[in-house]
C-alpha cells in the first residue's frame, strides 16, 4: 500500500514512526503548509494537493486539522483515494458531513474514522445495533492543555480544584472546541449522533495526561469505557496513542490477520 500524509506535525512523525518497519506500506510523502522549513523531513513533501495526488497514494491520511479534512477531503475521495481522518470534529458541520459523502458516492471511495485516543468504540459501534440509548463522554485534562488549545485563557492555569470548561451535545463540542474534542465526533458517530450525545470537557489540575471516558447504556446493556493517555510530548495536546491508532487503521488494509 502506497500511502500519503496531510500533515506532517506531531501525530504525521508519530505515525511516520510506528510504520518505519511495517512491511508493504510505501510512504508516498506529506503535504505541510510551509515546504520550505522542511528540508530535513523523513519523507518526500509536497507544496499542494495535486502534487500530493500525482504520487498516487491508495490511501491519504488526514492529521493536520478540520480545516485541512475540509478542503483537501472532498478533493482527495473524488481523485479516487481512500481518506483517513484524524479531524474527525470536522464533520459534526452537517454540510462537511454531506460533502464528504457525496465525494466517496461518487469516486467509489471510502472515508474511514479511526477510534483515535479513545477505548470502547468498537463495543460502541456494535452496540448501536442492538440497541443503544444513551452515550456521555467526559474528558479531564490539565488546564494547561485547554489553554495551549485556546478553549480557556490564561489566568485559568493557577486553578486549584477541577472545573467544568464545557457542557453540552457532540455537534457543539466539536464544533466549538476544534483541537480538543474530535473524539466526540468519532464517538458520535459510532453512537447515538451529534445531538443526542451528551459531553462534558473538564480542566483538572490533578492530572497531567488526557483521560477519555465513555458511559454507554441501552438494550444491550451497559458499559463503562476509560482510558487515561499520556501526551505525544510536552508541546502537543493530543494522546500518544492517536499514532498507534492510525497505524493500526492503516495497517489493517494490508495485514493478513485483522483485529
Amino acid at each position: 500500500m502506497r500511502i500519503a500524509l496531510i500533515g506532517l506535525g506531531a501525530i504525521g512523525q508519530g505515525l511516520l514512526d510506528c510504520l518505519a518497519s511495517a512491511p508493504r506500506i510505501e510512504i508516498a510523502g506529506a503535504l505541510v503548509a510551509h515546504p520550505e522549513r522542511r528540508s530535513k523531513a523523513a519523507c518526500c513533501i509536497f507544496a499542494s494537493l495535486d502534487e500530493l495526488l500525482a504520487a498516487r497514494p491508495t490511501l491519504v491520511v488526514e492529521c493536520a486539522s478540520q480545516r485541512s479534512l475540509r478542503e483537501h477531503g472532498p478533493k482527495v475521495l473524488a481523485a479516487g483515494c481512500d481518506l483517513l481522518a484524524s479531524s474527525v470534529g470536522a464533520l459534526a458541520n452537517e454540510a462537511t458531513l454531506a460533502t464528504l459523502g457525496s465525494a466517496a458516492r461518487q469516486a467509489d471511495t471510502q472515508l474511514f474514522v479511526p477510534s483515535g485516543a479513545l477505548a470502547g468504540i468498537d463495543a460502541l459501534a456494535a452496540a448501536r445495533h442492538v440497541g443503544l440509548a444513551a452515550v456521555r463522554y467526559e474528558r479531564r485534562a490539565p488546564p494547561a492543555t485547554w489553554i495551549r488549545s485556546g478553549a480557556l485563557s490564561a489566568d485559568k492555569s493557577a486553578a486549584t480544584a477541577p472545573f467544568e470548561v464545557f457542557a453540552g451535545s457532540a455537534r457543539e463540542a466539536a464544533l466549538r472546541f476544534p483541537k480538543n474534542a474530535n473524539v466526540a465526533a468519532t464517538i458520535a458517530l459510532a453512537g447515538v449522533g451529534f445531538d443526542a450525545t451528551r459531553v462534558v470537557l473538564i480542566a483538572d489540575p490533578s492530572h497531567a495526561g488526557n483521560t477519555h471516558s465513555i458511559h454507554a447504556q441501552g438494550a444491550f446493556g451497559e458499559f463503562h469505557a476509560r482510558i487515561c493517555a499520556t501526551t505525544l510530548s510536552a508541546a502537543s495536546t493530543s494522546s500518544r496513542i492517536v499514532a498507534g491508532s492510525l497505524a493500526r487503521a492503516v495497517l489493517s488494509h494490508v495485514e493478513r490477520i485483522v483485529v
